[in-house]
């Protein structure tokens, strides 16, 4: 950080933090409602309470959504508190935690931005200069004009983070794209904790990218299965759930390589080997094959496991392939699944109703001979069958000859947890009904897409899904169903979306999928991409070091706004309105604005109009926040359950499915081609297109491989013999809040847990500042023995700002390699060294 002045203002970014800080904090003082960390205001009695409160939701990606009662006096906010949902009268969702008490330090606090700046010095330096609006829109669209006339369209692009939940100026706003698609610019995905995603979806269908029994289901559980998530800190929201459950009797089990809180909690913890959670699934499917203990009822009714695959093509025998026409049927449109190949090419017609095509998979009936699934009486869950010279398999020979590759003896090898637990284990997942919770634990590896679909396959072996007490899935938050994506002035994007983890080749390159696709410019909303994306290094030099020009709307300083060429001072949550409709408690929520936005901030949605009008379309975005909100859920699904947007505004929130607790896969309705569990993968997709290959083959079944980096021997092991991981704390949700100085006084500074075995080995003691590296950066943090970490890894709470290191930051040394069918960010997959600071 440098302080030379910039030749317009005078400003750098230390010099205008410690002015803003001066005026924010006294403005603060007077502001802040709470006692013993910080000065509060003191009022003195019998002074009249001119106090308003107004509805407010804590929208961060913690996923919980919580309301909040915003009180305001003097256009302030002073504090926030709890305040009840309305559509759960129980009070058995109301809630906050000590981010959402802390609120007005992150409104008030010395890090807002307050004005348009533009960069004077390098990038990075923090050299910028006090611009106005009208100068920062003007140049950011006088430069995407020639950019894209240099160019071409594709060159302008636009990405987001998770950092507002908001449907106006959030990440499910449709406002972006009503913009982004009008000048036709580049959408650039975020590839975050998507492998989960697809490893269940691909077996049961798309029903939404996390889905599992609302928590408030977790009490009747027989057993409660939580797969690496740290529930007490990560969705701590959800955490009261999983105590009810313990009190009604329901046991918890956490399988997990580290004593998080939520393993010290449990009835057993099992420490199982990083990265290898499918071999551990599959080893408890081997012994309930092995027992004879596996649903076959459900397997014959609700799965594919009757389903002849073909040897040579890997794909289900089909009544076409043994000369019976298909059939064709006309259905309602909301009946066809979006991702079933059966109804390619599939026509909606004006009545609404869709023409579907029906090739049913032939099975083998009791009386051994071939049959239609729709005709068989007794489909056979074994057996082989030869189609003209080609042998043919049930899905479940098939996925048993896959399993008994991994008995216990053989799988305590792999997950370092012993053959009698596995058999434990099994037993205690047969014993139903019982939920699997699955986190963002093994979600991280290379192999993470197996490791769900490994997890989900054994709910279709024991039946127990879809009913109350017994459900897989991530359940982190969901969109509500029935709205609308689509409002006025939305047209089709031209160009397909790409995922971050492609951007940075595509800058090396100016290469997409081998075609010409030079990118210049991004814009950056509701995200710290310097910051969350893996191999910070990389995505430095990469992707911003080959930008023409680099845009940031955010409302503080983050690690990202300090390499922008402009930064624009977006609004907080509480200065704007907006609708909540991506909520972990199914809910639609209105948050009122409480205040007018600080200094020169403006709402993302107010952005946008400005840069639609620099852009040449003044009446692109014409309606109000209301109207579009009004667009957003004023649709016929939503209406026929009540829901409206006017009475979501009057009842501030309502619940968007018709029973409680919400059950996904109920009746055992699945959303695939079939309409049943597919564990058999017939036509192996990717979660996104990147232009790869990968092997279809591996992709049908649920295996266990192993990670790119994060396992003894990998190509990286003589080097680097510590696994890295992280854990998601309670005082940041991902970067934000990270500069909240109430909650800073309670978590002052990074810290790397380590067992003392692997610290002392290395002659590192308890309290070292210790360089944690590998061949893509480094980062320096406190040491911490604890004895709950596994021999062989670290954990760092994650999403520090690299100004509050020492040096480097975590970011800097996460791998930018991915699976292809996942195409998700590798958190965990990394391999590190550590050593004793020398301070330079």
């Amino acid at each position: 950080m440098t302080d030379q002045t910039t030749p317009k203002s005078g400003l750098t970014r230390r010099s205008f933090l410690k002015a803003a800080g001066a005026t924010t904090v006294a403005t603060a003082a007077g502001a802040i409602g709470f006692g013993g960390l910080a000065i509060a205001e003191d009022y003195a009695p019998g002074q009249p309470d001119e106090e308003t409160i107004f509805c407010g939701v804590c929208r961060g990606n913690c996923s919980g959504t919580c309301k909040l009662n915003l009180h305001v006096r003097d256009n302030k906010i002073v504090k926030t508190s709890k305040r009840p949902f309305n559509s759960f009268p129980d009070g058995s969702i109301d809630r906050i935690c000590l981010r959402g008490l802390s609120h007005p330090y992150n409104i008030y606090g010395p890090n807002r931005v307050q004005y348009p700046m533009k960069r004077v010095g390098e990038r990075g330096s923090g050299e910028w200069e006090r611009i106005s609006w009208e100068e920062a829109i003007k140049y950011i669209t006088d430069e995407w004009k020639r950019i894209q006339a240099e160019y071409g369209e594709q060159a302008i692009a636009y990405t987001r983070g998770s950092g507002n939940m908001g449907a106006i100026s959030g990440v499910a706003s449709p406002m972006y794209n009503v913009f982004f698609n009008k000048i036709n610019a580049s959408m650039i995905k975020i590839a975050r904790d998507q492998a989960n995603t697809r490893g269940i979806n691909r077996v049961v269908g798309n029903l939404g990218d996390w889905v599992l029994n609302d928590p408030s289901d977790f009490k009747n559980a027989k057993t409660l299965f939580v797969w690496g998530a740290n529930i007490t800190d990560a969705q701590l929201h959800d955490w009261h759930h999983v105590a009810d459950a313990q009190d009604a009797g329901t046991k918890l089990v956490v399988i997990d390589p580290i004593m998080t809180q939520l393993a010290a909690r449990a009835d057993k913890w099992v420490p199982v080997k990083p990265a290898t959670d499918a071999a551990l699934a599959l080893s408890m499917m081997y012994v309930m094959v092995d027992e004879d203990a596996v649903n076959k009822p459900f397997l014959r009714d609700h799965t594919c496991a009757p389903f002849l695959v073909r040897s040579d093509t890997g794909k289900f025998l089909r009544m076409s392939d043994l000369g019976v026409e298909p059939e064709v049927i006309e259905v309602a449109a909301g009946q066809v699944s979006a991702a079933s190949s059966e109804n390619k090419g599939a026509k909606v017609n004006a009545a609404k109703t869709v023409t579907k095509v029906l090739d049913h998979p032939a099975v083998l009936d009791a009386d051994g001979t071939v049959k239609s699934l729709v005709e068989a009486t007794d489909p056979q869950l074994s057996g082989t069958y030869d189609f003209n010279g080609v042998p043919c398999s049930t899905a479940y020979d098939l996925l048993v000859e896959d399993i008994m590759q991994y008995p216990p003896e053989k799988a305590q090898d792999i997950c370092d947890v012993p053959a009698e637990t596995i058999v434990e284990l099994a037993h205690l997942a047969l014993d139903g009904p019982c939920i699997h919770r699955l986190g963002w634990g093994s979600n991280s590896y290379t192999n993470g897409v197996h490791a769900a679909h490994a997890n989900i396959t054994m709910a279709a072996l024991t039946g127990q899904i879809g009913y109350s007490g017994a459900g897989t899935g991530v359940g982190d938050f969901k969109a509500c169903w029935g709205i609308n994506a689509v409002v006025k002035g939305m047209t089709a994007a031209k160009y397909p979306m790409i995922s971050a983890l492609a951007l940075p080749e595509i800058m090396r390159t100016d290469k997409w999928k081998g075609e010409d696709y030079p990118i210049r410019s991004l814009y950056v909303y509701a995200g710290n991409p310097v910051s969350n994306q893996v191999n910070t290094n990389e995505y430095v030099n990469d992707v911003i070091g080959n930008m023409d020009l680099y845009v940031v709307a955010d409302y503080c300083f983050t690690d990202t706004t300090k390499y922008a060429d402009i930064v624009l001072p977006a609004a907080h949550w509480f200065e704007q309105q907006d609708l909540v409709v991506i909520s972990a408690t199914q809910c639609f929520i209105h948050s009122e604005k409480a205040i007018d936005p600080l200094y020169e901030s403006k709402s993302d949605f107010e952005i946008l109009k400005l840069l639609a009008a620099g852009m040449g379309y003044p009446d692109l975005i014409d309606l109000a926040e209301d109207e579009y909100m009004s667009q957003v859920v004023d649709t016929p699904s939503l209406t026929a359950l009540g829901i409206t947007y006017e009475k979501i505004k009057e009842n501030e929130d309502m619940y968007w499915y018709p029973e409680k607790p919400w059950i996904p896969w109920q009746n055992a309705s699945f959303r695939t081609e079939s309409g049943r569990m597919e564990f058999y993968v017939e036509n192996p997709t990717v979660q996104f297109d990147v232009g790869q290959t990968f092997d279809e083959e591996r992709e049908r079944l649920p295996r266990y491989i192993n990670p790119t980096e994060a396992y003894e021997g990998s190509p990286t092991w003589d080097k680097y013999k510590l696994i890295l991981l992280s854990e998601r704390p309670r005082f940041r949700v991902h970067s934000m809040w990270s500069d909240n100085a109430y909650l800073r006084e309670l978590d002052p500074e990074p810290t790397i847990k380590m067992n003392p075995a692997d610290a002392e080995a290395r002659g590192i003691a308890d309290g070292d500042y210790v360089e944690v590296y590998n061949d893509r950066g480094h980062c320096v943090a406190k040491a911490v023995y604890n004895n709950g970490i596994r021999p062989g890894c670290m954990v760092y709470p994650k999403s520090w700002q690299s100004h509050q290191h020492k040096a480097g930051c975590w970011s800097e040394l996460l791998t930018s390699e991915y699976d292809p069918v996942g195409v998700n960010e590798s958190y965990f997959d990394n391999l590190v060294e550590v050593r004793v600071w020398n301070e330079e």
